[in-house]
């Protein structure tokens, strides 16, 4: 079967190499290719394919010119994403569905109840949407995460000296993933102990600045390094190394960094919002995302309690079970096979 991916990415000026940078597009693409069926890139309006078989569409708010081909066509439309229905209205306003605009609420509700599968990545999405709006076939199916890539190191470390998260620093992702607190809690800590470090991965956005001022004004300039983009294998890497991972976030569809950093054996910070208690079960050190002395007290836990090998590959083993790409895999297949 021949397949249009398509995500709106106009934007981008080289939109081809998104789909393989970010890593729910890669990892679809491969298990559709994997399942025997051709795949054609589409980052924007004017690159649909007007001779696939079956339209597959990230992001509900992209949907319409995936929904337009495929109704004209008589062809299959699959939506898939992350929804946001109530989430973040008091912190980010304007985020959520409850906030948005009324025509792009029509968008999304028309978009809903034209696609013939709408693929939710997360359970508490799928009972939240579904119970509000009118869907058609909803489907839930998780997201994926690569444990054979993202997996414990084979030898045991020497003693880490940082917390470590990835976030880019835009204002209202650093607002969502709770990068404020973070550096809050961190500073708090780091009082007590000097020799610690707080390593921030990213594409620098345009909040930057203020953190960094931030991180001056609280006398931890030089422990706070923001380091930008790296790669996959130097995330991999502190995953691996790190004292925890730290993400007090206020939302999240999924949580995939969050559920790479636990195949990877690390302890992780997190607060129960969104669809990560679903990702991080019983593995992980919960706070209130908006609370810096709960973040700090966690961070104090995790420097007074010893690395446990057998916990790190607890973790791996968890979201080897739930989430791995042969899971989602079988999910797809199974979709895909009702479609044809």
């Amino acid at each position: 079967m021949r397949i249009c991916f398509f995500a709106n990415m106009s934007a981008h000026a080289n939109w081809r190499e998104m789909f393989d940078k970010v890593e729910f597009y890669r990892v679809d693409i491969r298990i559709l290719k994997e399942l025997g069926h051709e795949v054609v890139l589409a980052g924007s309006p004017t690159s649909l394919d007007w001779k696939a078989d079956l339209y597959y569409c990230w992001w509900w708010g992209h949907s319409p010119f995936p929904l337009l081909a495929g109704k004209l066509r008589r062809k299959p439309v699959v939506v898939t994403g992350a929804f946001d229905y109530s989430t973040c209205r008091n912190e980010i306003p304007g985020l959520c569905y409850l906030d948005r605009p009324l025509w792009q609420k029509l968008v999304l509700k028309t978009s809903l109840r034209l696609a013939d599968r709408n693929l939710f990545i997360s359970m508490s999405e799928y009972d939240e949407v579904t119970s509000n709006l009118a869907v058609r076939n909803p489907v839930y199916a998780t997201l994926a995460v690569d444990t054979a890539y993202y997996s414990p190191a084979s030898q045991v470390s020497e003693p880490s000296d940082y917390f470590f998260t990835v976030t880019w620093t835009s204002r209202t992702n650093a607002i969502r993933k709770g990068l404020v607190p973070s550096i809050e809690a961190f500073a708090r800590i780091a009082k007590d102990h000097p020799q610690i470090r707080f390593v921030i991965a990213g594409k620098h956005g345009d909040y930057l600045p203020q953190l960094q001022a931030l991180a001056q004004r609280l006398g931890v300039a030089e422990q706070v390094q923001f380091i930008g983009m790296i790669s996959d294998e130097e995330k991999r890497d502190h995953y691996r190394r790190c004292l925890a991972y730290v993400q007090p976030t206020l939302y999240e569809g999924f949580g995939h960094a969050i559920g790479e950093a636990l195949a990877c054996g690390a302890r992780v910070i997190t607060s129960p919002r969104g669809a990560v208690p679903e990702v991080a079960g019983e593995f992980a050190h919960w706070v209130q995302p908006d609370s810096p002395q709960e973040i700090a007290a966690a961070m104090e836990q995790v420097l007074t309690t010893p690395v446990d090998e057998k916990e790190g590959m607890a973790r791996h083993r968890w979201i080897s079970e739930k989430y791995s790409i042969d899971a989602r895999r079988q999910a797809l297949k199974a979709i895909l096979d009702t479609l044809v």
